[in-house]
């Protein structure tokens, strides 16, 4: 995947343009280059740089949903796990959840089991995934850490974890491989028009200040919490949503021994939230905040009321752990694109369901929505735009609809066609290929499990060893993963590649930082950087990480030769 250039775009007349390089601007992206549409994905900051590398790292069928009676959308997020499953497997692994039941629980038993019988039944599962309820005792034989005084018992089924972000990326690089450009760090600034009928978009390239019109038969604004902003450009009051911010804590797993997820009651408030084990062995997280916001959409970041909250949540769970903010590793905060609602409605009961809106000059959005149901909104709305077309722009012999069946890049192997039936991806079977050509088995497993199958790429550069093996920290990243990162994954500035490309951000305690130097010298170099734009790229990591953790970390030497000595945990 390369980032587009610019000024190379402006030339060629678009089928679409797609604003918002989310998760639901990039499964639109591929959705239409799988159907052989010409189009051009555009993203302000980075791929996943908002709410789609911020979320609660679930595909789930929203088990809560059931309460508000959105029966619907509960249908649709168990069935769409399920095929995340089948086109992300090398990013998506099933996750049990304990669904607890204390004396003070609202939740009726009886109750729950019918709707975790409706959750299994829609999921088209049945066979092999079933719910259980479970005694007090089988509860604690599996976590006796936890609060045993009023526990009636829990609900055992099961949702899927995933990494956010490496599946907006690999989304996107699904859509480049299939002919759509992609251009990360590039602003929408207006739209153009012809004859009343907005034709493109004005856009400047953030990286070396470019400015340029692309033209397009149609622009779609999927950018989540910020679609108000590309409303604007035409409806000036536009205030189509209203955003609530959600937080998370990470712990060790050694601090906080969570086996199994968790669904249970708030003790401040009684909302829903979950204690989760990552996908990296060695964390759980806690999350969520649901409060509504309406600061800074670019500046969000957990407040101290939000950790404590959270840390209730820790130590309601598991009392006899004692969690403190000196046990706080790191955290995160995102905003969910949520529609206003007519009413007054509390903020969990505000409905997530997506719609598609289109403008008196031709402009499509997607609103609303969660990152289970990517796949099936921009089937929706890309089906809208070539129904409502009638063959007056678009081509009249589109391939037929086939993003439910070609999986994303890195769950097939680079000689297979990514059609369906032939995705094979083995996470042992990976990690195996890879040491026998010599990669040792640390590195071989975190490729594996970040790059799916195009860990191979990655081998690669490894391979013409010397430099390119020399270790830089931060979850075993190496000087042949960053040259990937920048040349294959469009990583610009080191918050997309800690952030984004290698979740190390969410995971260390210092975020990465141990030897920032070392890795901002080796991005210098790929990508052209000052000394001065080298210390700016330094000094504004390391700002975001301190807004990410509860307590002060070392500001970062700036000489690359130096190495920081943080500990690790």
């Amino acid at each position: 995947m390369k980032r587009a250039v610019l000024h190379q775009l402006s030339d060629t007349v678009f089928d679409l343009v797609v604003i918002g390089g989310g998760i639901t601007g990039a499964a639109t992206a591929r959705d239409a280059a799988l159907r052989g549409l010409k189009v051009v994905l555009v993203e302000k900051e980075d791929f996943a740089s908002g709410t789609s590398s911020r979320s609660s790292k679930l595909i789930h069928g929203g088990l809560r949903y059931l309460e508000t009676y959105q029966f619907g959308l509960v249908a649709e997020s168990v069935r769409e796990r399920e095929m995340a499953l089948r086109l992300a497997p090398h990013l998506t692994k099933v996750q049990p959840f304990l669904y607890m039941f204390y004396d003070n629980t609202p939740d009726k038993k009886w109750l729950l089991n019918l709707g975790l019988t409706f959750y299994d039944f829609v999921s088209g599962s049945w066979n092999k995934r079933r719910h259980k309820m479970l005694s007090k005792e089988q509860v604690l034989a599996r976590q006796p850490d936890f609060r045993q005084q009023g526990l009636r018992g829990a609900a055992m089924f099961y949702d899927v974890s995933t990494d956010d972000a490496r599946v907006t990326i690999d989304t996107v690089k699904g859509a480049a491989e299939y002919g759509a450009q992609v251009l990360n760090h590039c602003e929408v600034t207006g739209l153009t028009y012809s004859d009343n009928q907005c034709d493109g978009v004005k856009v400047t390239d953030k990286l070396t200040g470019q400015q340029a019109v692309i033209r397009s038969r149609y622009v779609i604004n999927s950018t989540g919490p910020w679609s108000d902003d590309i409303l604007r450009f035409e409806q000036s009051d536009s205030k189509v949503l209203r955003p609530t911010k959600g937080v998370h804590i990470v712990l060790r797993k050694k601090d906080f021994p969570l086996h199994s997820a968790v669904f249970m009651r708030s003790p401040d408030d009684g909302r829903t939230v979950w204690p989760i084990p990552s996908m990296q062995d060695d964390r759980v997280f806690i999350g969520t905040t649901d409060t509504t916001y309406d600061g800074d959409l670019n500046n969000v970041h957990p407040e101290k009321e939000d950790i404590q909250y959270l840390l209730n949540v820790a130590n309601h769970l598991m009392p006899n752990k004692k969690i403190t903010e000196d046990h706080i590793v790191g955290s995160w905060a995102g905003l969910r694109p949520l529609i206003a609602p007519a009413d007054d409605v509390n903020n969990s009961k505000t409905p997530r369901e997506h719609q598609i809106m289109r403008s008196e000059s031709g402009v499509y959005s997607i609103v609303g929505g969660k990152l289970t149901s990517n796949r099936v909104m921009a089937k929706q709305l890309l089906d809208k735009v070539i129904k409502q077309d009638q063959n007056k722009y678009l081509r009249p012999d589109l391939l037929p609809y086939r993003a439910s069946k070609v999986p994303i890049s890195g769950a097939c192997e680079p000689s297979q066609p990514n059609v369906a039936g032939k995705v094979k991806y083995v996470a042992n079977e990976v990690i195996a290929k890879l040491q026998a050509d010599g990669v040792a088995y640390r590195l071989a497993q975190s490729w594996a499990s970040r790059y799916g199958h195009n860990a191979h790429q990655v081998a690669l550069y490894w391979h013409k060893g010397g430099q390119f093996q020399k270790a830089l920290g931060a979850r075993d990243l190496t000087v042949a993963e960053v040259h990937y990162c920048v040349e294959q994954e469009a990583a610009c500035s080191i918050k997309d590649l800690l952030i984004r490309r290698t979740s190390a951000f969410f995971w260390d305690k210092d975020g990465g930082m141990a030897q920032i130097g070392p890795i901002a010298q080796e991005m210098q170099g790929l990508l052209g950087w000052t000394e001065e734009d080298k210390l700016g790229q330094i000094d504004n990591y390391y700002d975001w990480v301190s807004k990410h953790r509860p307590k002060a970390i070392a500001k970062p030497l700036t000489d690359p030769r130096d190495v920081i000595e943080l500990t690790h945990s």
